[in-house]
């Protein structure tokens, strides 16, 4: 289902927006939503839930960029495996969502100026 952007204000298009799966007890179907402002969300995806993510991924982001400068070293001043090492680490934590994990990596590069290619992503 395409995210009407416009429910997100100063959250970047680029940001990562995707439902988290529940389950309900019962015998009956259900389906799991989040009302906000008059409006139903999938759980995951409210305007406020998705800023908290967002500010959460942004907090890391900012702490990811002095991380990968100083773990350069350890790995011979190869970018590439620098942010991969970042961005398994971030997948083992469970902090966040592979697609938010991606996001947080992607902005470290650029904050650094680091190449994305080839990708740090594959494992």
């Amino acid at each position: 289902m395409p995210v009407d952007r416009a429910n997100y204000p100063g959250i970047p298009a680029d940001f990562p927006i995707a439902e988290i799966p529940g389950a309900l007890a019962g015998a009956h179907p259900k389906i799991g939503l989040v009302e906000e402002g008059g409006k139903f969300y999938a759980t995951g995806t409210s305007p406020s839930e998705v800023a908290q993510a967002f500010d959460v991924c942004e907090d890391l982001v900012t702490q990811m960029v002095p991380y990968c400068q100083r773990k350069l070293t350890e790995r011979n001043g190869d970018q590439t495996a620098t942010l991969r090492a970042a961005f398994q680490g971030l997948l083992k934590k469970n902090w966040c969502t592979a697609d938010q994990s991606r996001w947080i990596i992607a902005k470290t590069a650029e904050r650094l100026d680091w190449s994305l290619t080839p990708s740090p992503f594959e494992l």
